[in-house]
C-alpha cells in the first residue's frame, strides 16, 4: 500500500517510434541516452550532472543541466506506483502504465539502455480524452516531465483505470503549479525552456476546437464539407431520426455514381463499440452502397478496432486525428463559415525532433 498519492510523469522514450512498441511489449518505460553508461551510481542531481558533463564534454552547461534534471527524475525521483504516460508517435495515442521497478541499465544495442519496469494498463487512449490543460503538458519536448498541474495525477489515474474522458480536477483541489526552481516540473517556464512540440500542440488545440465547436450534429456538417473538398457530392439528411445515416456521399454531379458511401458521425469523446459498426454495415448493405465511413472522435473499442481490421475494405474509420489530417489537407478549399470557426494560419517552424 502506498502512503501517498502517486505522481504522474510524461516519459517520451525515444525519437525512434520503433521503441514505443518495444517498451509496450517488454514492460518498460525508457529513455534514449545511449551515449551514457550505467547511471546507478548517480543518486542525486549534482552527481548526475557530473556524470553527464564527463560523457558529453561538447554540450553547453545549460544542456548538461537540462539532461541531468530529466535523467535524475527518471532514475531517482520517479517512484514505484507512479503513473507514466507514453505518447505513441506512430498511432497518435497515449499509453498509460504504473511503474513497477527501479532504474535498470540494459547494455547492448536494439533496446533502450535506461529503463524502469512498467505495468502498461491502457495503450489506446485517444488524445481527445484528455482536456486541453493537460494536453499542453503532454506536448512538452522534454524527455521526462512531471505532470502536476490542475490535479493531474488524479485525472490521469482515472483515465488509466478506464474512464473514457478526463474527469477534470476534484472540487477543492488547489490548481497550483510547483515551484519553477524544481528540476523537472510541469510549469509554463519549464516546458518553454525544454521546448514545446509545436506541431502536436497545434493539433491538440485544433482537436479542442473541434470538441467545443462541433459537438453533436454540427460535426456532420464539417465532415460533409471535407468530403466535398475531396471531390464527393454529399447529401446531409435532416437532423434527427436519420436511420443510421448522417451523410450520403457519392461521385458525379448527382452523387450517385460509384463509389457511394454511407457516413455515420459520432462526436462524443467516448469510444465507439462494435455494435455501432454492425449497425453501419447493415445500413450500407440495405442501401447497396459501396462503403461505409464511421467518423468517431473518441476512437474505437478494442473489439471494434479488430472488426474494422478484419473487413477494412467495407467500412473505414476516421478518428479525431484522421479528421485533423484531412482538415489540414483541404483547409484552403473549405467554406469561409468553417474557417471562421477554425481560424488557421500557415507558418514554418523549426523541426525540434
Amino acid at each position: 500500500m502506498m502512503d501517498r498519492e502517486p505522481k504522474a510523469w510524461l516519459v517520451r522514450g525515444s525519437k525512434n517510434p520503433h521503441f514505443d512498441q518495444w517498451m509496450l511489449d517488454s514492460g518498460y518505460t525508457g529513455v534514449d541516452f545511449h551515449e551514457l553508461g550505467d547511471l546507478t551510481g548517480a543518486k542525486d542531481l549534482p552527481r548526475m550532472r557530473e556524470r553527464i558533463a564527463l560523457a558529453m564534454p561538447d554540450k553547453s552547461a545549460r544542456a548538461v543541466g537540462n539532461y541531468a534534471a530529466q535523467l535524475n527524475a527518471f532514475a531517482n525521483r520517479i517512484s514505484i506506483g507512479d503513473i507514466v504516460v507514453l505518447p505513441l508517435k506512430s498511432v497518435r495515442r497515449l499509453a498509460f502504465g504504473v511503474v513497477t521497478g527501479q532504474y535498470t541499465y540494459l547494455a547492448g544495442d536494439g533496446a533502450l539502455n535506461h529503463v524502469r519496469g512498467v505495468d502498461w494498463k491502457r495503450t489506446d487512449v485517444a488524445r481527445t480524452a484528455i482536456n486541453q490543460d493537460l494536453l499542453y503538458s503532454l506536448g512538452a519536448f522534454s524527455t521526462v516531465v512531471q505532470i502536476s498541474r490542475n490535479d493531474a495525477a488524479f485525472r490521469l489515474a482515472k483515465v488509466m483505470e478506464g474512464a473514457e474522458a478526463d474527469p477534470g480536477a476534484r472540487p477543492g483541489v488547489p490548481l497550483t503549479l510547483p515551484a519553477v526552481d524544481d528540476d523537472v516540473v510541469d510549469s509554463d517556464e519549464a516546458i518553454a525552456s525544454g521546448a514545446q512540440d509545436i506541431i502536436q500542440y497545434s493539433r491538440d488545440r485544433i482537436l479542442t476546437v473541434l470538441k467545443e465547436q462541433f459537438a453533436g450534429h454540427t460535426l456532420q456538417d464539417l465532415v460533409a464539407e471535407i468530403l466535398r473538398a475531396e471531390g464527393m457530392t454529399c447529401k446531409v439528411p435532416p437532423k434527427g431520426a436519420d436511420g443510421g445515416i448522417d451523410i450520403i456521399a457519392g461521385s458525379g454531379v448527382l452523387g450517385i455514381s460509384a463509389p457511394t458511401i454511407i457516413v455515420q458521425v459520432k462526436s462524443q469523446p467516448t469510444r465507439v463499440s462494435s455494435e455501432v459498426l454492425d449497425q453501419l454495415g447493415g445500413v450500407v448493405g440495405q442501401h447497396q452502397a459501396d462503403h461505409g465511413l464511421l467518423v468517431a472522435m473518441g476512437g474505437l473499442t478494442s473489439p471494434a478496432q479488430a472488426k474494422v481490421d478484419a473487413q477494412r475494405l467495407r467500412v473505414a474509420v476516421w478518428d479525431a486525428e484522421e479528421l485533423v489530417d484531412r482538415l489540414l489537407k483541404h483547409y484552403e478549399a473549405l467554406p469561409e463559415s468553417i474557417k471562421e470557426v477554425i481560424p488557421l494560419r500557415r507558418a514554418w517552424v523549426i523541426d525540434e525532433s
